[in-house]
């Protein structure tokens, strides 16, 4: 199960179902299948300058200020005044820590407690499914594109800056060009990008190096964003460009839907779908209500709207938003 904070902040999730239902449902539960890709949002390590409490409560501070960050998809939370106040009692809000052998402190904090700082602070939440993005970027101007496991300054601070930010990345196995790779998204997109280079995602981020930084262009459902600037200005265009799209103001609260789910053919279909909602960290309670043929209608309360869970939904392998038009249909598919 995912690491959200609706399994924490709301661990009763209430099933409306019949006492048939359920015995059947807990015969035929089938394994779960692979999530969208997640990041380790509330984890953090950090520098410890020190052995005294007072160094070690400065790295409780900072540690939470970080969790703030990558968790709200904002890059300046870190200072917002409400923040500032819970990184001054974070050794009351942290729930794990340990000193590493090389000076550093890992910091672990319960998924609820960051929910909760982000309210209080009106902060979005970016959910924790969050876009695959390859990278394709020259590893020295005029070079080419580098590769699983080869090494440049660039990219160690490019997986540095994602890694603070959010943002999980993958690289080509196979060799691709830059220039391949921008005719590739000009006339088939990034799945056919993607497919060239051996992997697969959900976003393309190209970096051409030149002598003074990086031209950066992010493709992502459809359209392009761009940004000059450093390795580390290239993880902060995704970072934000994700953001935008799928951490918006709604977020900032919680909100009740109803919802008619098709494809939920068998009792194991059934079981699939609860499963994959409930796996979801933007789902904070669901309520099943009646079965018509193979549509399951459900009451969902979410951190966000139904716009961000069609958004959610096409990162996941199981879950699709249906076509809209008619008022009655389903509104997503279950794909067993």
């Amino acid at each position: 199960m995912n690491s959200g904070p609706g399994r924490t902040a709301n661990p009763l999730v209430a099933y409306r179902r019949t006492a048939g239902w359920l015995a059947l449902v807990l015969v035929a539960a089938a394994a779960s299948a692979a999530q969208a890709a997640e990041v380790a949002l509330y984890r953090e390590s950090v520098p410890l300058k020190g052995t005294t409490e007072a160094d070690r409560n400065a790295a409780f501070g900072e540690a939470l200020r970080a969790v703030v960050v990558r968790v709200s998809g904002q890059r300046d939370a870190g200072s917002s005044p409400g923040v500032n106040a819970s990184a001054g009692r974070a050794n009351r809000l942290v729930q794990q820590y340990s000193a590493t052998p090389e000076g550093e402190l890992k910091v672990g904090f319960d998924a609820a407690t960051i929910d909760e700082i982000l309210q209080d602070a009106g902060l979005p939440f970016w959910p924790s499914e969050r876009p695959v993005t390859l990278v394709v970027m020259s590893g020295v101007a005029g070079a080419g594109a580098l590769r699983v496991g080869d090494a440049s300054p660039e990219r160690a601070r490019l997986e540095l800056a994602a890694k603070a930010r959010g943002v999980p990345l993958v690289w080509p196995l196979t060799g691709v060009s830059i220039e391949t790779a921008r005719a590739q998204l000009e006339a088939s997109g990034v799945e056919a990008v993607a497919r060239a280079a051996g992997t697969e995602a959900d976003a393309v981020l190209i970096g051409l190096l030149t002598g003074s930084g990086a031209d950066w262009t992010l493709v992502h459902a459809g359209d392009a964003s761009r940004r000059r600037g450093s390795a580390e200005d290239g993880a902060h265009l995704a970072a934000d460009t994700f953001a935008d799209i799928y951490a918006p103001a709604s977020t900032r609260g919680l909100s009740t839907v109803a919802v008619r789910i098709g494809g939920v053919e068998s009792l194991q279909a059934y079981a699939g779908l609860l499963d994959e909602l409930e796996s979801l960290s933007m789902v904070r309670g669901i309520g099943v209500g009646e079965l018509d043929g193979a549509t399951l209608r459900l009451s969902l309360t979410l951190r966000g709207d139904l716009e961000l869970l069609r958004r959610i939904a096409m990162l996941t392998p199981r879950l699709r938003p249906a076509p809209e038009g008619d008022p009655g249909a389903p509104q997503f598919v279950y794909l067993p």
